[in-house]
């Protein structure tokens, strides 16, 4: 019988393991948060009332079967005109929710008519905004805004919540969750894509009470704006201080280092640097009883470090299916 599992994030981090799960599962939920503001997707949710669909949209590429030309089209932005910075899956969403009245019957639409493996869940269904209080004390409101004012700021981001305070967990996300056997948290931007989810109502205490095994896929870089200078240890830490529960069974954390050549072309102007497991992540992880999985996840996908799901579904699996 086939493995139940919950990829739990968002941004373009999850579509990469959602792509190599299908190899190993039919049974896919992807939950994903809905706290983007920015882009095509901001724009659309500011005039028509709508959530992001930007990271569901992603996800419904990853797990779609269709055409590769139909997965091009829900790629496809457009560079001038009236349209210019929109895509045109993010408008086929906008178009089916206005059809259907809902964003969750637009997604189950999109999901038959490019043959998803899976479902893709949002998080929430309540319109949310992302809230940073920064060491500084300072304070900003917008997912797309955080990482910059962090940036400009110099310092770290102390503290995520959300307005409203606490959204209203979707339904069919606990219901995923609670049903499922392995739960994937990540990889993704840590503040504005991973712990989002765990700012809505319901999720952490039902991460907590699942009999699923909770894996966190480490980021294999650092991220300027957010995690700066952390370690793998900060950013576990980071989760554990938004999730309230010690939920999480496994990390997953990438060993291969390319070359010096990748890291300059793009990663070293950025001030992004790899992230691997140090001995005091290991004396840690030891201490919170948490099994640490080191290997070579990454591949390098036209000059930019990208994780490998097919290699993290085959770590995961060959053990899980034993």
């Amino acid at each position: 019988m086939e493995k139940k599992i919950v990829v739990l994030g968002g941004g373009t981090g999850i579509s990469t393991i959602l792509r190599g799960l299908k190899y190993y599962s039919k049974n896919i939920s992807a939950v994903v948060s809905m706290s983007d503001d920015g882009g095509g997707s901001g724009i659309l949710r500011e005039e028509l009332n709508i959530l992001p669909p930007g990271d569901v949209r992603r996800c419904l590429i990853a797990l779609s079967n269709a055409d590769e030309t139909l997965k091009e089209l829900l790629s496809y932005r457009f560079n001038s005109g009236t349209l210019k910075n929109q895509n045109v899956g993010n408008i086929l969403i906008a178009a089916l929710t206005d059809i259907f009245g809902s964003f969750d019957k637009a997604l189950i639409e999109m999901s038959s008519v490019f043959n998803v493996t899976g479902k893709i869940i949002p998080v929430t269904l309540d319109e949310t905004h992302l809230v940073a209080e920064f060491a500084s004390k300072d304070k900003v409101v917008g997912e797309s805004y955080i990482p910059k004012m962090c940036y400009r700021l110099n310092t770290r981001i102390e503290k995520m919540s959300m307005i409203p305070h606490y959204p209203r967990a979707n339904e069919d996300a606990i219901k995923a969750i609670l049903d499922a056997d392995i739960v994937i948290i990540g990889p993704g931007s840590l503040y504005t894509s991973i712990i989002p989810n765990f700012l809505v109502a319901g999720i952490n205490e039902t991460l907590r009470e699942t009999k699923a095994r909770v894996i966190y896929i480490a980021n294999a870089m650092t991220q300027r704006g957010e995690t700066k200078n952390y370690s793998l240890r900060d950013h576990f830490d980071a989760i554990l201080k938004h999730s309230e529960y010690e939920f999480i069974d496994e990390v997953i954390a990438n060993s291969l280092r390319a070359s010096n050549d990748v890291y300059e072309y793009y990663y070293n102007k950025e001030e992004s640097e790899p992230i691997f497991i140090g001995e005091e992540d290991r004396i840690y992880f030891g201490e919170k009883n948490v099994r640490l999985t080191e290997g070579k996840f990454i591949e390098i996908k036209d000059g930019f470090i990208r994780h490998d799901g097919k290699k993290i579904g085959e770590s995961i699996f060959n053990r899980t299916l034993l």
